[in-house]
């Protein structure tokens, strides 16, 4: 404590907040500029490094396309050349010199780019082969199994990448994965799918990936080209190749859907963040791909964040001695008024900073005598009300209570006194819960308070879930006071509705002149409020309109009551929820004409409560499970209207019993349904009928083929003849049984009677079933 407060001299929490303060308004506009610097030129760094990838595809498709154009431009002339055409309308003649030098000259000329390997004229017709090199049969081909797929290719030249179409994506034995292939059918024209030969310029892809290099090789990252379907068709299939597979496929798939022949992309690869800049060629839909470390792509912009750095590090410095100084000026009065009030204690606490404790002592200095007046205030009203409850628990004598009466300015020169009990009909169909309930009793407290003149009002008190009133009355006359206190509660009632939306009914003591009346007239608003039972929710009952109820009920009333109890508990225990209902209505009518006291009425409810907790138990169940925490006794008894208490009854106990024995009758009808399907299996080689499935699992036959029906939507004599012919079916198609056999197996009488019965549910005869099964293996 000491070392805290050696601190809080030294730095003082309201100074050091200021300074935070003037620091923060410094540092703020300072980072935000330093951030909002380096991130723009940040973007602007990576978008001209994109643009200038871009720039480079660009060129490096232009490339690309410019070789394939030209070999397919010289390719072009010397397959239209009258040479190939003799050549390829005879065998050719190795004598022939003259002849086979003017084709390799020829295929020569086709090397219009280093890149260009090998070149073959082929003759399907007359079976030879001329390269650069010599002439073969076609035997001697590599790619001889190719030239098929060459043939079936729709267009009369195209390239080979190594990967068409009708490969599956996979490349064929032969072709090898280091060359592509420009394929001209032979002859041009007439366009022919079955072609005489073909022109087959190679260029080797090693070659062409160095060429791809040279030509980007001031571009950061890799550079690759791949078809529609991101195949990256010059890669050597290694370790890297097969990490970019997803990432092409992406690209390829994301030009496929937005029909955007080039744009940007970010993935990650090898645990390293990427931006990939495509472009598609519309000559020939290859892809050109620059793949770029986001690591590199930033790396200039380092240099921006560390010139930011340091400059926004000067600033802040900079400010932070600006704010130091700034901060003593401003302090210096408040410094100054605490060390002038510094001789008021206010405990070893303090004050979270100087202000507060500034607070804290001028609340001493001045506010001692409010708070001592707030303190009697607050005592005042609590003794009022606790000499309430003991007037009204009979704990206080007349003498007394006038002598405490007058100690705390209750009315006074009053004639008459009356017992005004309040009580909430109900919260269902409210915004309210039962938690509200106490919290709801003492704002209606309050308003008592505010609608009711002080001058005839003693202190309102609450009791259990009652709200209590002794109110005055310079009245005598039992008319008028009457009409007065109905007054009030009607003031009251209209009043709870209109700001609290809660319907509460008022019971109204008899008049009383003496003060030790009090508990009788208490117990008499509260006999009044019971007849709710009868007269419904929102009454204002005086209990001098009440009639005691019959404490002996007429036997035949009993009677009658109990014989519509019984038939209430028979129809829920048959699972019949409406019926229950119906005769529930039925109950709680009687029990109204009965004329029953209020004391009477709750014994019958929880009879019936308790009768239908035993129809729970007996079958098997748990009143808790069932039921749940809703359905108790005390719930019950919190209920007040008739209303209420049969909308609990249907509610919370008839449907969730007639629920849970619903479930237990289906679950015995599907067990019954399974054990007549069971004796079917085990005995339909003999006579069965449902008598003897009844008398086996004793049940009465008309029930059993009633629940076998529900169940299976068969007769039971249907699902038989139905479970004989699927067997007949099976020993038909899969035996070499005869027909007067398998009606001997299956308990007909004859053959003729089986075939007629086979015929009416399959519809035809066993043997044109057995002829149809046997044609269609």
């Amino acid at each position: 404590m000491r070392l805290r407060g050696m601190i809080t001299r030294r730095f003082p929490r309201y100074m050091m907040l200021l300074l935070a303060f003037t620091l923060l308004i410094g540092a703020i506009p300072v980072l935000s500029l330093g951030l909002y610097s380096y991130y723009v030129a940040a973007g602007d760094v990576e978008q001209k490094t994109k643009e200038s990838n871009m720039q480079l595809l660009s060129q490096t498709q232009m490339y690309i396309e410019q070789l394939k154009k030209t070999t397919e431009l010289t390719g072009n002339q010397f397959a239209r050349s009258p040479l190939v055409a003799a050549a390829l309308s005879a065998p050719i003649d190795v004598e022939e010199h003259i002849q086979i030098r003017d084709l390799y000259s020829g295929l020569y000329n086709l090397q219009t780019f280093s890149s260009v390997s090998e070149a073959y004229l082929i003759d399907l017709q007359h079976d030879w082969v001329l390269n650069f090199t010599s002439v073969n049969s076609l035997n001697g081909l590599s790619f001889k199994d190719r030239l098929p797929v060459y043939a079936n290719h729709p267009n009369n030249m195209f390239w080979d990448t190594g990967y068409l179409p009708s490969d599956g994506g996979a490349a064929p034995p032969g072709t090898g994965n280091d060359t592509i292939r420009l394929v001209q059918k032979l002859p041009i024209l007439p366009f022919t799918h079955q072609p005489k030969g073909f022109l087959i310029i190679e260029i080797d892809k090693p070659r062409l990936r160095a060429m791809l290099t040279d030509n980007t090789k001031e571009q950061m990252g890799k550079v690759y080209v791949m078809d529609y379907t991101g195949l990256d068709f010059l890669d050597r299939r290694d370790e890297e190749a097969t990490h970019y597979a997803a990432m092409n496929k992406r690209i390829a798939e994301s030009i496929a859907s937005s029909g955007q022949s080039s744009g940007y992309m970010y993935g990650r690869i090898d645990n390293r963040d990427m931006v990939f800049t495509y472009r598609q060629s519309s000559y020939n839909e290859w892809i050109y791909v620059s793949a770029v470390s986001l690591k590199e792509l930033t790396r200039e912009t380092r240099k921006i964040a560390t010139g930011t750095v340091v400059a926004s590090s000067l600033v802040l410095i900079v400010v932070g001695l600006l704010a130091w100084f700034i901060t003593r000026r401003m302090y210096s009065p408040i410094r100054r008024l605490a060390e002038m009030t510094e001789a008021v204690s206010i405990g070893e606490s303090g004050g979270k900073d100087e202000f507060s404790s500034l607070e804290k002592r001028f609340d001493i200095l001045f506010s001692n005598s409010q708070n001592m007046q707030q303190q009697m205030q607050d005592q005042l009203a609590q003794l009022k009300q606790f000499l309430m409850l003991k007037l009204l628990a009979g704990q206080l004598s007349e003498s007394e209570f006038t002598y405490r009466s007058a100690l705390f300015g209750f009315p006074a020169g009053w004639k008459r006194l009356a017992v005004l009990t309040l009580q909430i009909d109900t919260l269902q169909d409210t915004r309210y819960g039962e938690h509200d309930k106490e919290l709801l009793l003492f704002a209606i407290q309050n308003m008592v308070g505010e609608l009711i003149a002080p001058e005839v009002l003693f202190s309102p008190v609450l009791v259990n879930q009652s709200q209590v009133n002794m109110v005055a009355s310079g009245l005598e006359d039992e008319g008028e006071l009457r009409t007065y206190y109905y007054g009030l509660c009607d003031l009251i009632k209209s009043k709870v509705m209109e700001f609290l939306k809660v319907s509460i009914s008022i019971g109204i003591s008899s008049p009383f002149e003496q003060t030790s009346y009090v508990v009788r007239a208490y117990n008499e608003s509260l006999e009044a409020l019971k007849r709710r039972v009868y007269l419904g929710s929102g009454m204002i009952i005086h209990y001098g309109d009440t009639e005691p109820g019959l404490s002996n009920m007429a036997a035949a009333a009993y009677t009658q009551i109990k014989w519509t109890e019984d038939q209430l508990i028979q129809a829920l225990s048959l699972g019949d929820t409406e019926k229950a209902t119906d005769w529930f209505d039925t109950y709680v009518s009687e029990l109204s004409e009965s004329n029953l006291s209020t004391k009477e009425y709750p014994v019958f409810m929880m009879q019936l409560v308790s009768r239908i907790y035993q129809i729970v138990q007996e079958k098997g169940g748990t009143v808790h499970h069932v039921l749940g925490e809703r359905a108790s006794y005390a719930r019950l008894m919190r209920l007040n209207a008739v209303d209420d208490i049969a909308a609990w009854f249907k509610r919370d106990l008839i449907q969730p019993v007639g629920l849970f024995l619903a479930g237990l009758e289906d679950s015995q009808y599907v067990s019954i349904a399974n054990k007549i399907i069971q004796l079917i299996k085990e005995g339909y080689s003999r006579d069965m009928t449902l008598e003897g499935c009844a008398e086996e699992m004793k049940f009465h036959p008309v029930y059993l083929g009633r629940v076998f029906k529900r169940e299976t939507g068969m007769t039971f004599s249907e699902y038989l003849v139905n479970y004989r012919m699927t067997l007949a079916k099976e020993w038909l198609e899969n035996t070499n049984m005869k027909v007067s056999d398998i009606s001997d197996r299956l308990n007909y009488s004859n053959t003729t009677a089986f075939i007629r019965s086979f015929r009416k549910v399959v519809g035809i005869t066993p043997g044109q079933f057995r002829t149809n099964q046997q044609k269609q293996a």
